[in-house]
This record gives structure tokens, sequence and C-alpha cells, in this order.
């Protein structure tokens, strides 16, 4: 060992035994969420989508089953626990491409900060990144039904502290991520190969993603949230003289040069707004080619028979 080693060596020891111990704080904060994924059987996919039930609304609503007459065999978890259906996997975080870390000493003073999307995990002044559970719709085989139910969340995902009785060393921190359906969630920090607790965080709920996904093949799928989902065969556009059997709602446009369309309600007797009572001038109309309730689909549009 040449004399500059072991010179560099001792002013290493020297430097950590003048260190006096410290407290640093962790924290990730940013965007991200909690990610669950998980099989459900497919009757209950073919059940929900006919009877055109809101799967958000079922999610987060306990009374949603009971209000709308689901018997148990077809729920697929508990009405407004949909965090259960995680047999294929289940993480809260701050996802990879949309966080920052901060490290602060005990003096509240930073000591790294930077956004994850910038951190490599290679270079000599970063931390290391650590890979998880890898999980995706289309893993399963065709015929399966998977529900993917994300809480899109905003704030800070992680807080930890970690007590060195040596100077920090960035290197030794691991930020470990499972991935799910092309989401890098992480979910585990390590400082030195040890775990370090998370205290929790402070998040606020955006929005959530919640569907059931129908497998086609490992690339395509079908998928099934609300009846909005449903591709439905629709009729011709017939001219306002032509009146509708049934009363309900319909697409119209109106006239002019800056027709647009939007939904309405055929009364019997009058078009009125789809949201009031108020009447309005229409220049056509469209329906549904089929009854969404019947058994069969197989209704033609031309058996529609609107009245002249």
């Amino acid at each position: 060992m040449s004399t500059e080693t072991v010179n560099a060596e001792h002013e290493r020891l020297l430097e950590v035994l003048k260190f006096t111990p410290r407290t640093y704080k962790i924290h990730l904060w940013g965007y991200g969420g909690e990610y669950v994924m998980g099989t459900v059987d497919r009757k209950i996919y073919d059940y929900f989508r006919a009877r055109r039930l809101d799967l958000s609304d079922y999610c987060w609503d306990s009374d949603y089953a009971d209000e709308h007459d689901i018997p148990e065999d077809m729920q697929p978890f508990p009405p407004g626990s949909w965090y259960e259906c995680d047999d294929m996997g289940h993480c809260h975080g701050v996802d990879r491409g949309a966080g920052t870390l901060q490290i602060l000493d005990e003096n509240e003073d930073v000591v790294y900060e930077r956004s994850l999307e910038d951190i490599s995990g290679v270079e000599e002044d970063e931390p290391e990144w650590g890979g998880g559970e890898e999980v995706y719709i289309g893993s399963k085989p065709a015929g399966t039904v998977v529900f993917l139910g994300v809480s899109n969340e905003k704030g800070t995902f992680f807080e930890g502290e970690i007590e060195l009785t040596q100077p920090f060393d960035i290197t030794q921190l691991t930020l470990s991520y499972d991935e799910v359906d092309g989401n890098d969630i992480i979910n585990m920090v390590e400082y030195a190969g040890v775990n370090i607790d998370n205290w929790g965080g402070n998040t606020d709920g955006k929005s959530s993603d919640l569907a059931f996904y129908l497998i086609k093949d490992s690339n395509t799928w079908e998928k099934y949230s609300n009846m909005d989902d449903i591709e439905y065969v629709m009729t011709p556009w017939f001219p306002k003289k032509i009146k509708p059997v049934r009363v309900g709602n319909y697409l119209v446009r109106t006239a002019g040069k800056n027709s647009y369309t939007y939904q309405a309600r055929w009364t019997g007797t009058q078009w009125t707004s789809a949201y009031s009572e108020d009447e309005i001038k229409i220049k056509e109309w469209q329906g549904l080619a089929n009854d969404p309730d019947a058994e069969s689909h197989s209704i033609e549009y031309d058996q529609f028979d609107p009245q002249i």
C-alpha cells in the first residue's frame, strides 16, 4: 500500500472520529398516488357493463351496491374498498417521473435536492435505484379481467430520518420502486442497506382512475369504467320533422353556421335541455339503434320506427 493511500485512509478516519453525530431528514414529494391491480371474475365485468353501472361510484361509495341492488356474487370487492383488489400488486408513493428528493440536516439546511427524473443512479454523486415488482395489465392470459385502480395524489409521500455517526454519503442511499403498468412508484428508501421507516408524509387526492380491462392479448384490451366506454350503434341523423317514438335523451344538432352536437331530451311533445325543462330548437337528432337493456342487441336501426 502506497504512502498516499495510507495518508488518505488516515484522513478519512480522523474525519469520522471528529464528526458530531447528526440526524438527517429525507423527503420525497411531488405527484404519485396509490396503485392497485387485481383480477376480477369475467361474469362481474359483464354484469357491470350490461347494467351500465358506474365503477368509479362503486369504488368510492360504500352504499352503491345496496342502492343499485348488486348481489354479493357480482361485487368485485366490497363497495368503497377498491384498494382490496390487489392480488397482482399494491403500492403507494411518489412517481419517479414527477417528484423530488430532498435531504435536510438537523439545522434544516438542504444538503441534497434533485428532481427524481434527473437521477440516473450511476453517477458518483447520486443515490442508487433499486427495482422491485413489475405488474402489467397485459401480463395475464386473454379473457382475464384486470382491475386497475389509481388514486392520483400530490404532496409529500415519504418522510424519514437517519442518525449518522459519520458524514452523509449520498451514494449510500437507495430508492426502490415498483413498476405498475409503466409507472415507477417509489415505495422504499434505504441507507447503507438499512430500511428507513416512513412517517407517512402528507398528500392530497387530486383524481382517480378506476377501470376493468378485459384482455384480448398482451397488447390490447377492452376497458370499462362507466357507460361512456360502451360503443353503441347509432341511428342515422333524422330531421326535426321526424319525431322519436320514445321519451328520452338523444344527440341533437343545432341549426346555423355555428351548429354543434350535444345531448337533449325529447319529452314526447318537444325538445328540451337535458338538464332543465327549457325548450330548445334543433336541426336534427340521433338515437341508439339498439335497446341497451334488451337481452338481444340485434335490433337494426331501420326497426327504430320514427314517426313522420
